[in-house]
């Protein structure tokens, strides 16, 4: 234990070093005061980050550097810049190794949104409980302070929150299942909650054994088709409707139309599926007999078994497209523009973004020319010079000094300003061996 607790106090002082350099980075990449912004898209641009401009390219290379997401890096960078400039004491405790950063942050988004001088008061009333106190008691005194030096945050907090949104994912744990949330009038949560409940009613009154919450869950996906629904319950309510029905024989035309509408209501949606032939795998020797393997990929989605295909697709139209050969680099066309077929090979080759642990998948990104199109000269445009970024990540190659090779289809490999070289590949995101940027001497790469 002994040796234990020498270890994480070596941890700590090295982490608070790296802040501390993460502060000084940071600082070196704040826009000069004395410069104009720029405003034209295709050339070097700043990143507000809570309030100030510093230089496109810092995230990127944080996220680098850290091996994280670009959405990652930037909330790193802001609590960060917040830290050391807006709260010095805060700050201190972290580079002097008394308290970790990680708690540091949490003072730093409690103050997002608060002028500088009253983040200096909140500074002054927490920095003493930072590093010495457990984790609700630093909230409290946080939260304390915050609500001493802005009264009115809870009134802006409850106006911000006054606005309207339906979102809806996916369970992480089951791709089967989804979630909804929404943020709603309070009426129109009461009407919904009724009708859902009416639903569920009537599928319990049909047979429906399963539970009231299953019912329920059941009952707001069926809204999708209102059609439907109409069918099944009638109109129990003349709530937003336009004209509103005054007779019996206008209610029962409305119920009897709605049977032809059924189909038009079907919203229309797409999802690619991608199965894979896997004929010698053998883990399980049934497979021989379909040859295909027993997990699919759902794109948005993510993995799932192919036997779980159909529940996802049951009551659709599917259209199968032909293989593609991803592997095939003869094709090419003599032209700035992608063609279908090619850029179907490329996303399939590269399902993702090919910038360093980019999650964002590939389907509706730009293709970008690994060695930049030159007018006149043949055969360009083909899968060994292609890749998809996003437009963030085609800026920094093109203008913020990046360097990208793609030494043989589908394997990326960049070269960061400050050193830095990474692969992306099929398996993922790499650290290579560095280079000085100064020396140019080759310098071991982060473990």
């Amino acid at each position: 234990m002994a040796d234990y607790a020498a270890c994480r106090r070596m941890i700590d002082l090295m982490e608070a070093e790296a802040a501390r350099l993460l502060g000084h980075a940071i600082d070196a990449y704040a826009w000069p005061v004395d410069q104009p912004e720029p405003d034209r898209f295709d050339t070097y641009r700043v990143e507000h980050i809570d309030g100030h401009a510093y230089g496109e390219d810092m995230i990127s290379e944080l996220a680098v550097a850290n091996s994280s997401s670009a959405g990652a890096a930037h909330y790193l960078a802001c609590d960060v810049a917040t830290l050391a400039r807006d709260m010095p004491q805060c700050w201190a405790k972290v580079v002097q190794a008394q308290a970790p950063l990680w708690q540091a942050r949490k003072v730093a988004q409690a103050c997002q949104g608060v002028t500088a001088a009253d983040r200096a008061v909140v500074d002054g009333e927490v920095a003493p409980c930072l590093g010495a106190v457990g984790m609700l008691r630093l909230t409290r005194a946080v939260s304390a302070a915050v609500l001493i030096v802005d009264p009115d945050r809870a009134e802006r907090i409850h106006q911000a929150n006054s606005h309207r949104c339906v979102l809806t994912g996916t369970d992480e744990h089951d791709p089967l299942t989804g979630w909804v949330s929404a943020r709603v009038d309070r009426q129109d949560a009461i009407f919904l909650d009724a009708t859902i409940q009416l639903v569920a009613d009537r599928l319990a009154a049909r047979g429906d054994t399963t539970t009231v919450d299953h019912r329920r869950a059941r009952a707001l996906g069926m809204l999708a088709n209102p059609a439907a629904v109409v069918q099944m319950i009638g109109i129990p309510t003349t709530r937003g409707m336009d004209p509103v029905p005054t007779t019996s024989g206008d209610y029962q035309t409305i119920h009897d139309t709605a049977a032809s509408l059924v189909a038009g209501f079907t919203p229309r949606t797409q999802v690619y599926v991608h199965l894979f032939a896997d004929p010698t795998s053998p883990i399980n020797p049934a497979r021989l007999t379909t040859g295909i393997s027993p997990v699919a990929r759902v794109e948005t989605l993510g993995p799932i078994l192919t036997s779980q295909v159909v529940q996802l697709t049951a009551g659709t139209q599917v259209r199968v497209t032909p293989a593609i050969h991803v592997d095939s680099t003869t094709i090419s066309v003599d032209q700035y523009e992608v063609p279908a077929r090619l850029r179907h090979q490329v996303v399939l080759r590269n399902p993702y973004d090919v910038f360093p642990w980019s999650s964002i998948e590939s389907r509706h990104l730009d293709l970008d020319h690994t060695v930049a199109f030159q007018e006149g000269e043949s055969g360009q445009t083909n899968p060994t010079n292609l890749g998809p970024v996003s437009r963030r990540a085609h800026r920094i190659k093109t203008l913020a000094g990046w360097d990208l090779n793609q030494p043989t289809p589908g394997v990326y490999i960049w070269h960061t300003p400050t050193g830095q070289t990474i692969q992306v590949d099929h398996t993922g995101t790499h650290h290579l061996t560095n280079t000085s940027p100064t020396t140019g001497a080759p310098e071991p790469a982060p473990p």
